[in-house]
């Protein structure tokens, strides 16, 4: 922007100095007190939430991901299994499923879950040694490709 004078040139910078000022309040119009109307204390506390902000976004992935695996943990624990066994024969099994579909399936789909959790049960139960697979429970409704 080209200003032929130094009184538009002045203008403009108030014109800026307005719409930041605005911006900032309306970032903090739903403060409580003093820190939503008054600038110098609004910009204070603006800065201390963004900055909380960028950090919770840095760690949300992380809880949800644990969040996940204690409820798939949970859940598979309902049917004799951990985690850590359960993901394990489920990928031996070539069953490739995310923590969030696992969660998903656990949360609204019980029986698909349950199926799955016979898969890998009978994925341990063949790949174990002859005397420890005698000792496992007999899995019901789960056909595999060595049964046939």
């Amino acid at each position: 922007m080209v200003f032929l004078s130094i009184i538009n040139f002045a203008r403009q910078q108030a014109f800026d100095k307005t719409f930041k000022r605005r911006k900032i309040l309306k970032l903090t119009a739903n403060y409580y007190g003093r820190r939503r109307n008054c600038y110098s204390i609004a910009i204070r506390f603006l800065q201390k939430a963004l900055k909380y902000t960028t950090i919770g976004r840095k760690i949300k992935p992380e809880y949800l991901f644990q969040l996940r695996c204690s409820r798939v943990d949970a859940a598979a624990a309902e049917h004799g299994l951990d985690y850590k066994r359960l993901t394990q024969n489920l990928i031996k099994s070539q069953i490739q499923l995310s923590v969030a579909e696992l969660q998903d399936l656990a949360i609204w789909e019980p029986r698909t879950f349950k199926c799955l959790t016979d898969i890998a049960k009978a994925k341990e139960k063949t790949e174990v040694r002859p005397e420890v697979s005698e000792r496992l429970p007999e899995v019901d409704g789960v056909i595999t490709r060595g049964m046939l």
